[in-house]
């Protein structure tokens, strides 16, 4: 009968630019907020807290990690797209402006899914 209920209520999975925590492919990272906040750990050690972030908690934030282990993050209010990724200097935040160049395979995307599904026209 709870099944039964739940279902007639829509209740359903979130999609996976919704869930936290987040593990990158590799297991090795995994994405959450605190307080709002981007929060990237390695283990129990944060290795991004970025309280700078223009990407915060909120309904119209989604994210979502591609194959390379960058955690991705669009804010669907404005279309704003950015992206943590390690170097060698550690992990930055990059902006994301969707240019492409004269080589589009070497061009740097966001993984499928990190969009959300566009809103049913009833």
């Amino acid at each position: 009968m709870l099944v039964l209920t739940l279902l007639l209520a829509g209740c359903a999975a979130p999609p996976a630019n919704r869930v936290l925590p987040q593990r990158s492919p590799d297991g090795r990272y995994v994405f959450d907020f605190d307080r709002g906040v981007p929060l990237i750990r390695e283990g129990r050690r944060a290795v991004v807290r970025d309280e700078d972030a223009p990407f915060r908690k909120g309904p119209d934030l989604y994210w979502l990690w591609d194959e390379a282990d960058r955690l991705w993050l669009y804010r669907a209010s404005d279309g704003a797209v950015g992206y943590y990724a390690r170097g060698a200097e550690g992990w930055r935040r990059h902006v994301w402006t969707g240019a492409r160049s004269e080589r589009p395979e070497r061009d740097l995307l966001p993984p499928p899914g990190l969009y959300p599904p566009c809103p049913s026209r009833e």
